[in-house]
């Protein structure tokens, strides 16, 4: 019985795990890296919460904090770093979470590149906004495109570490 329990918490943890990746690659969803505590609590609570310490909760919570960060900060340090003004950092913020919303007819889509897309649309639209040159515009349009990438990858990363902390601690 406590096999069939312990891969009955594995198997439904490793879903949160999964869910936790899937939101993380697609911003538009929330939960990314929280999606990963419910997992270890499930387990906890169907087999045992013996394997978490109190580091690996406090770990867990630095990286979900680190992680939340991250997305903003990865957004206006590439927009600032190609010459880009506020107008610019607040028209990507915005944009990546608008465009999704008015693209959403296209489904899996609108999830998929919304994001991308609006933030450079929208840190387009605010360099337009300062009457920047066109190539300024394209620039900082390049340097939001950037930046949202790196930061996507850097929040995938830090979501495979939780992953990888969880399965280090069951087995």
């Amino acid at each position: 019985m406590d096999l069939l329990l312990m891969i009955l918490g594995v198997i439904i943890a490793s879903l949160f795990m999964l869910g936790a990746l899937f939101t993380t690659l697609v911003p538009v969803l929330p939960g990314g890296a929280l999606l990963v505590i419910p997992g270890a609590l499930i387990y906890g609570w169907i087999v045992d919460f013996s394997p978490f310490s109190v580091a690996f909760w406090i770990g867990q919570a630095v990286l979900i904090i680190v992680n939340m960060l991250s997305d903003n900060v990865a957004q206006v340090f590439g927009i600032k770093k190609m010459g880009g003004s506020k107008a610019g950092m607040i028209g990507g913020t915005i944009g990546m979470f608008v465009l999704p919303l008015v693209i959403s007819p296209l489904g899996p889509l609108a999830l998929i590149f919304g994001p991308l897309l609006g933030a450079v649309i929208g840190a387009m639209v605010g360099e337009l906004y300062m009457r920047r040159k066109r190539d300024e515009v394209i620039k900082v349009g390049l340097g939001s495109a950037l930046s949202f990438l790196a930061g996507t990858f850097f929040k995938v990363l830090l979501v495979g570490v939780q992953i990888v902390w969880f399965y280090i601690a069951i087995f």
